[in-house]
């Protein structure tokens, strides 16, 4: 009975030596780390640093043990960090795991964790060490500035701490987000650094719009006053604008057909815009000067009341005067043709007013033979009056159109009431 108690124990004891599990971290630095160092999840106690080793591209290789058995093994995401103990310790040294899902695959027995999973520590002193004089100096003041404002403002100062914690919580998330997809992250550096390279090369103009933005800037503090009365009054100014876009947004739900049967038309408008502009260009001038003569136009305007008073009686006795000589025009108009071809007639010639579908025109013909002009250069004697010439006299009460060949209709010559003439004194 002894001898399988013992054989037991023996068998639990080499079992549990050879379920050992160990991975290897690949670190940029070990940092101070050494054999022996805690290898903790969460704060609590996993495993022990087992051994650490350099590899052949100069990288450190940290052996972690682990030996609880929640933790056995390891899945692929797991991040290793090397953190201080304290601020007071020389090699108090520790790595923090921050295990991977279950979901991701399994790390061996003697896996290796990348160096793309692993934080190295960053020193103190190797922090203090970039900071030149005057950086070490503003750091103290600031130092002994927070003192003094936390030592005087403690509840402040609480209230503070209270709101940096998730501040600081984001921060941290909002870093393992970059870390976590390096490329973009490098991609964005990359980019960076040629907008920063682009910046650096206007640097001149780049000082031109920070100085001018800094008067800007005055410019607006010098009318806080205005600034702050905008402010009071734009949440009303707000409501009635959004009460204006909301029937707006009514407005051109109506007006979009409008639109849609207008599109076959929008070529043709761009291009009487296109002809316009240089119309436009041309008329600035002309609106220029018209714009000289702006003052004489309202000199002008302002007179015609004036006016309007003066001319408004003599357009009466003007309209009154025309139609009181209506009827002498009237009875004037059928004599027209008349004085017309008396005037010719009284050069030596006869007329003939005619009309057809181009309008009024008059036919002018001279009469004469070989004894006009007193028989001047004849060898015949005068025709007595009433021979083939046809000459007449004492044509002196001739009727209106009679100077006209008489018209098939009959409706000429004319013969008004009240005219006392002659019909039959026509050709």
């Amino acid at each position: 009975m002894l001898l399988a108690i013992t054989l037991v124990v023996i068998a639990s004891v080499l079992l549990r030596g050879g379920s050992q599990y160990e991975v290897r971290a690949l670190v940029e630095s070990a940092g101070q780390l050494v054999k022996g160092n805690l290898v903790k999840v969460g704060g609590v106690t996993v495993g022990t640093v087992h051994a650490i080793d350099l590899t052949s591209d100069n990288q450190a290789q940290i052996t972690l043990r682990i030996d609880d058995p929640r933790f056995k093994p390891l899945h692929e995401g797991t991040i290793a960090t090397i953190r201080n103990t304290s601020l007071s310790s020389v090699a108090g040294r520790q790595i923090a795991l921050q295990p991977g899902p279950n979901s991701n695959a399994r790390i061996d027995n003697h896996g290796v964790i990348k160096a793309e999973n692993t934080r190295p520590i960053v020193d103190l002193d190797q922090l203090l060490n970039t900071l030149d004089a005057q950086a070490r100096s503003s750091l103290q003041d600031l130092v002994h500035g927070g003192a003094v404002a936390f030592g005087s403002h403690p509840e402040q100062a609480d209230a503070a701490l209270a709101a940096l914690n998730p501040a600081l919580s984001q921060a941290r998330l909002t870093t393992q987000e970059l870390a976590g997809d390096q490329a973009t992250f490098e991609r964005a550096l990359v980019e960076s650094a040629g907008v920063v390279s682009s910046v650096a090369a206007r640097a001149g103009d780049l000082q031109a719009g920070v100085a001018n933005g800094a008067q800007a800037a005055d410019a607006v503090a010098s009318e806080s006053q205005s600034l702050d009365s905008a402010l009071r009054h734009a949440p009303d100014a707000l409501r009635k604008s959004n009460t204006t876009l909301a029937e707006l947004r009514d407005a051109l739900t109506g007006l979009r057909p409008a639109l849609r049967d207008a599109r076959p038309a929008a070529p043709r408008l761009a291009n009487v815009l296109r002809l316009a502009q240089p119309v436009l260009h041309e008329g600035a001038p002309v609106v220029s000067q018209v714009r000289a003569l702006l003052p004489d136009v309202t000199a002008i305007l302002l007179g015609l009341p004036k006016l309007d008073a003066t001319a408004r009686p003599a357009f009466a006795s003007t309209a009154g005067a025309l139609q009181g000589a209506s009827e002498v025009v009237q009875a004037a108009r059928t004599y027209a043709p008349d004085l017309v071809g008396g005037l010719f007639n009284g050069f030596g010639g006869s007329t003939g007013p005619y009309y057809d579908a181009n309008g009024h025109y008059v036919r002018i013909a001279l009469v004469g033979n070989i004894t006009s002009f007193s028989n001047a250069g004849s060898l015949l004697p005068t025709p007595p009056r009433g021979t083939a010439n046809e000459f007449r006299d004492g044509i002196v009460n001739r009727c209106p159109g009679a100077a006209a060949e008489p018209a098939p209709d009959k409706s000429n010559p004319f013969a008004p009431p009240e005219a006392r003439c002659n019909p039959k004194d026509s050709p």
